[in-house]
């Protein structure tokens, strides 16, 4: 197991795109498997987790979580893009000069699905839906279901609304931004957009870019249990993990468990499994 496979948690700053950094982490490693486990606007700040090497067959379970997020909202114009990069297209001078934030969180909380963005990067016939919008086509994008556990309106000076929330995956704070204007009567777009947390893991236990380089990059790993603490562990030895890793179960005493993960005796990943009726059954092969 090669000792440069690990998860990144960077806090990514303001006016760079998510694939950006996927670029310049290559060029820091040395290694082209790079993936992360939701994208960022390039206009928003925020946490994003980055996965090395054959890791990023552990991307599936982090893109599930829940992502919380801290968003400043511009009533009175609302622009193309949702966000404080596109040109304004529509205007109003109906904002409100008060607010009943109680009012608000609860409609909110109450939604269940929001608009697909035009500028976005959703794929329509093999293409992302940005590149129809850029050419001034457009095309039918479904409502994504969304669920908001948590909204809460954390300062209002107009026509700034400042607020945060919690949310499921896939959902675009531009798009409820957009809807929060539009409960209001007016229009309006984000200015600022900040993701704080995915599931459990807070922006403050992130990294900056520019603190990592070619020499210390995997001083800045991620502890793998404390990314899955959920997950069970398990150390077994070398005979064992061989036939695992040749995709055959063995025997193993133990409740019934979905999400195992699999060491060697060193403490290396091996891989994840899952325990059912007394056999561990592989489905992920860290090795291979």
């Amino acid at each position: 197991m090669s000792e440069n496979q690990g998860f990144l948690l960077i806090d990514k700053a303001s006016g760079s795109s998510s694939f950006a950094l996927v670029k310049q982490l290559r060029a820091l490693t040395g290694i082209s498997k790079i993936g992360h486990t939701g994208t960022l606007d390039p206009f928003a700040s925020g946490l994003l987790i980055f996965a090395l090497g054959s890791y990023t067959r552990l991307c599936q379970f982090l893109e599930l979580q829940d992502k919380e997020y801290e968003a400043v909202l511009k009533l009175g114009e609302q622009t193309e893009t949702g966000d404080l990069e596109g040109k304004v297209i529509a205007v109003s001078e109906n904002i409100p000069n008060q607010l009943d934030k109680e009012a608000l969180r609860e409609q909110i909380l109450q939604i269940k699905s929001l608009a697909t963005p035009a500028y976005s990067a959703v794929k329509i016939k093999g293409k992302p839906a940005y590149s129809y919008a850029r050419k001034g086509i457009k095309v039918e994008l479904e409502d994504r279901p969304v669920h908001i556990s948590k909204f809460e309106v954390t300062d209002y000076s107009p026509p700034y609304l400042s607020f945060c929330c919690k949310v499921s995956k896939g959902t675009y704070i531009r798009s409820l931004g957009e809807l929060i204007a539009q409960r209001l009567e007016t229009v309006g777009h984000c200015v600022n957009l900040r993701r704080t947390a995915i599931g459990h893991l807070s922006v403050n236990q992130a990294s900056k870019i520019e603190d990592i380089t070619k020499e210390n990059f995997t001083s800045h790993f991620f502890p793998i249990e404390e990314l899955f603490p959920d997950f069970e562990k398990l150390y077994l030895p070398e005979k064992e993990l061989i036939h695992l890793s040749n995709g055959n179960p063995i025997p193993n005493t133990g409740k019934d468990y979905e999400k195992i993960l699999i060491f060697d005796s060193q403490g290396s990943l091996q891989g994840v499994a899952k325990r059912k009726d007394g056999i561990i059954i592989p489905y992920i092969n860290l090795k291979s």
